[in-house]
């Protein structure tokens, strides 16, 4: 059996992700869990296991700083801006960093796989914004 390079980067990503993803696992409330899985399963890849902005796909886009999100807080005279950041992840708000928006709209995705696990039905919307809703406790409790 042979190993593709493929196979090794993968291993090497996954590797290095699970070595960061656990950086709150101590410090996280319990109603920021859902969240935080969440969060590692869809944005440490770009924003890095500790929220500070230094995922491992950010080497693929020059450019662009996913920035620390652990400052969200601080940068917003110490209040957690929660509608902003859930319209971030959701879709409806863009942010000027991410350009032509490199960053995926999560609201979308979420819908689509609600309407593909649920089918067409009027709580779908309630599940996709349940997720997003998630990351962003997930992403207050994590602010220093």
């Amino acid at each position: 059996m042979t190993i593709s390079s493929t196979q090794v980067l993968g291993v090497a990503a996954a590797l290095l992700l699970s070595s960061t993803v656990s950086a709150f696992a101590q410090d996280i409330p319990e109603n920021a869990k859902e969240g935080q899985a969440e969060f590692n399963n869809s944005c440490a890849s770009c924003h890095g296991g500790d929220a500070k902005g230094a995922g491992f796909l950010t080497r693929l886009f020059r450019g662009v700083d996913p920035g620390d999100l652990t400052q969200l807080a601080k940068n917003n005279d110490g209040q957690f801006p929660s509608e902003r950041v859930f319209e971030v992840i959701d879709g409806r708000a863009d942010v000027a960093a991410h350009g032509d928006r490199k960053m995926p709209v999560w609201g979308e995705r979420y819908w689509e796989t609600a309407m593909s696990q649920f089918g067409p039905e009027e709580f779908n919307e309630q599940r996709a914004r349940n997720r997003v809703r998630e990351l962003v406790v997930f992403l207050e409790a994590i602010q220093e």
